[in-house]
């Protein structure tokens, strides 16, 4: 392990990366850049309409994962392919331990808007078919991957320095006849869940809510419903996601992950889980 808790890659990176065991931590958030979270499971693990807010890469380490996006199927399980998921993608996950860990472990890199941007200006604009590819990860592509990583880890490495890596990454991708689809414009949903997933914990209400986006709460209401949303539905499966996560990604106890996530009541928390996702908190791990 390096000092920044990651292991270093060299020829074989893939291969290397599949082999080592990765640090159970809450995931990294670096605001308007990237957001890095690493889930670890023992157990199967079914996510119906998992929602993939922002253009995300995922690299299984070990495992298989399935994402069901309508009539389409991609399974991926091995650490030789990277698959690249467009921004606003709801696909049902189906997580597999697998290999002698008997574990599932999996890289999650999302690339928030602002940097996609970044990126895509200037460049012609791609058409998909699908909102799931795959690219296949050579060595090159690997240390690529893994320079980032270490940069996200690294506390010393400044936002700056981090977005000239991350769009060093896309290029890299890019070059290899991969790219993610424009970032489509911002409705008022993708604000809403994009301020509140950066403070689940809070104890927000629509009133609250319409202020920090200064508007009034019947007008957020409004706008919400043209968009086919409601607030209160908006909010709990936000938190939702957020709680999946931190189970996945950390060994915090389920009392501490509620309170994370928004909920003071561990039993609230629980119905709350259910309802989003058909199983027990406890049965995640």
């Amino acid at each position: 392990m390096t000092e920044t808790g990651w292991t270093p890659l060299a020829t074989g990176a893939a291969q290397a990366l599949s082999r080592q065991p990765l640090p159970l931590e809450a995931p990294i958030v670096r605001k308007g850049l990237c957001s890095l979270a690493q889930p670890c499971l023992r157990h199967p693990q079914h996510a119906p309409q998992f929602l993939f807010q922002d253009a995300t890469l995922l690299l299984v380490a070990s495992g298989r994962l399935e994402i069901i996006d309508g009539a389409n199927k991609i399974s991926i399980d091995s650490p030789l392919n990277l698959l690249l998921v467009e921004a606003n993608t709801r696909s049902d996950l189906q997580k597999s331990p697998g290999d002698a860990e008997s574990r599932f472990r999996s890289i999650f890199l999302s690339f928030l808007p602002d940097l996609l941007s970044t990126f895509q200006s200037g460049r012609d604009p791609v058409d998909r078919t699908s909102a799931v590819h795959q690219v296949a990860l050579d060595d090159e592509l690997a240390e690529t991957l893994h320079y980032v990583l270490e940069s996200i880890y690294g506390s010393a490495v400044s936002d700056e320095r981090l977005r000239y890596r991350l769009l060093d990454l896309l290029a890299a991708i890019s070059e290899r006849g991969h790219r993610f689809a424009r970032v489509p414009q911002s409705g008022v949903v993708a604000r809403l869940r994009t301020m509140v997933g950066e403070a689940p914990e809070r104890r927000w209400t629509a009133k609250d809510a319409a202020h920090a986006l200064a508007t009034s709460e019947a007008t957020l209401r409004r706008r919400l419903a043209d968009e086919g949303a409601h607030f209160e539905d908006m909010l709990m499966d936000v938190r939702m996601h957020h709680a999946l996560m931190l189970m996945q990604t950390t060994s915090w106890s389920i009392p501490r992950i509620a309170e994370a996530s928004g909920y003071k009541s561990r039993t609230r928390f629980a119905e709350r889980f259910r309802e989003r996702f058909g199983y027990a908190p406890s049965s995640v791990r």
